[in-house]
Formats: structure tokens, C-alpha cells, sequence
């Protein structure tokens, strides 16, 4: 079994409501990726165009927003 990362779509969505950046492609440009990249990682896991979020993703979501890695991400067994 391995490990990948998951994104708490929940947790992202909700402090771009409290940041007030209200598309995902100001979110993106907020965090440094594509628009296509920031809608792949919040589709659910089970559709085939889904990614999981890389590192420059993650070290975006974290500069940008107040909080540890376990806010935003989580580990799943796969």
C-alpha cells in the first residue's frame, strides 16, 4: 500500500471565503499554479481527471494561508 495526498476541499474553500478570493483562478494566481491545476486537486478522487496536489501546490495553500499541513491536506492509504 501507498501513501498519496489529499486535499480538505472543505478547509481550502473555506478560507478562500475568509481571505476573500472568491474564484479558484484567483486562487491559483494567489498560490502560484495553473487554474486547471487548482480545479484537478479539488475534483473527487474518483474522477479520472483528478491529481493529487504536488508541491508547488502545497507550498502555496501554506504560504498563502494561516495554518499547519494537516489543515489543508491529508494522507490516503491507496
Amino acid at each position: 500500500m501507498r501513501k498519496v495526498i489529499r486535499l480538505k476541499v472543505r478547509n481550502l474553500t473555506k478560507a478562500q471565503i475568509d481571505r476573500d478570493i472568491p474564484t479558484d483562478a484567483a486562487l491559483a494566481e494567489v498560490i502560484g499554479v495553473s487554474p486547471s491545476q487548482v480545479w484537478r486537486v479539488k475534483l473527487p478522487c474518483s474522477d479520472a481527471r483528478h491529481n493529487s496536489p504536488g508541491v508547488q501546490f502545497i507550498a502555496g495553500v501554506l504560504g498563502a494561508f494561516e495554518g499547519l499541513f494537516e489543515d489543508y491536506f491529508y494522507l490516503e492509504d491507496v
